[in-house]
């Protein structure tokens, strides 16, 4: 059995996971990449995207994290993040509704195409997490 360490995802609405883990593979703003124990020390930023937690017993679980900041340690990971989601608590219709919306705002000068980008990016998260992509 590999080496675990503790991984805590904190929400503004709590702590969202709080465990012992393998290995979590995280989306930063450079691309994707693993954590493990022992991993050295590092500070980086977490992007709009899918996450994939494994276990000890191989088991996994994957979710969203809509952004945040994430404090790697050899022991201990904390993920800072706006929110995060496990499939089960997203809504699909609801997803490719804001995803629909989002591109159409992202057509019009009159919408924000900032805030428009961010609820695409949002909404297609979430409908990756959804279908296990």
């Amino acid at each position: 059995m590999a080496e675990t360490f503790r991984l805590k995802i904190i929400a503004p609405t709590g702590i969202f996971f709080d465990e012992d883990i393998e290995r979590i593979v995280i989306r930063g703003t450079e691309g994707e990449f693993a954590v493990l124990a022992e991993h050295t020390p590092l500070t980086t930023t977490v992007t709009i995207g899918t996450f994939n937690i494994i276990f000890g017993d191989k088991k996994s679980k994957c979710g969203t994290l809509l952004g945040g900041v994430a404090t790697i340690n050899p022991r201990e990971t904390i993920i800072l993040t706006d929110a995060a989601e496990w499939p089960e608590e997203i809504d699909l219709k609801r997803a490719q509704e804001a995803k629909e919306r989002a591109l159409q705002r992202l057509k019009d000068d009159k919408y924000d195409a900032a805030r428009a980008q961010a609820a695409l990016e949002r909404a297609i998260a979430r409908i990756n997490s959804k279908e296990g992509l």
